[in-house]
């Protein structure tokens, strides 16, 4: 491969992989992203609801079923790269009366609900 072809080659490398950084940027993102390694550092029984706000912020979704206080936290990210996925997803943390963590699992988003105004007027 001669000296010319191969500067080529990288420079057509180094755009491509550029404009992928500038796409991230431009994806619309709402909500709170909860990793998974996120999620594994909570532990069952152990974990108080004062932990995860310091981790993650108050919860914008709170409710109660069968006596536990359940916490959503939404996240919704739209790429501006049509190769890449969407995501739309809610973290879910159920707690007992005392503020321990019961158990805390990832949901597929709501529809309605992605804090994006256009998306949910159109019900997605």
């Amino acid at each position: 491969m001669n000296r010319w072809t191969l500067c080529s080659a990288a420079a057509a490398a180094a755009t491509a992989l550029s404009g992928c950084s500038l796409m991230s940027k431009l994806d619309t993102v709402s909500g709170t992203e909860v990793t998974q390694e996120k999620l594994k550092s909570f532990q069952k029984g152990k974990t108080t609801r004062q932990e995860v706000i310091a981790a993650l912020g108050h919860p914008p979704q709170k409710s109660e079923v069968l006596g536990n206080e359940v916490w959503t936290y939404p996240f919704t990210r739209i790429t501006a790269m049509p190769t890449s996925p969407n995501v739309s997803e809610s973290t879910v943390f159920e707690f007992d009366k005392k503020g321990v963590l019961l158990k805390a699992y990832k949901t597929g988003g709501t529809p309605g609900k992605s804090g994006n105004p256009m998306l949910d007027a159109a019900g997605m």
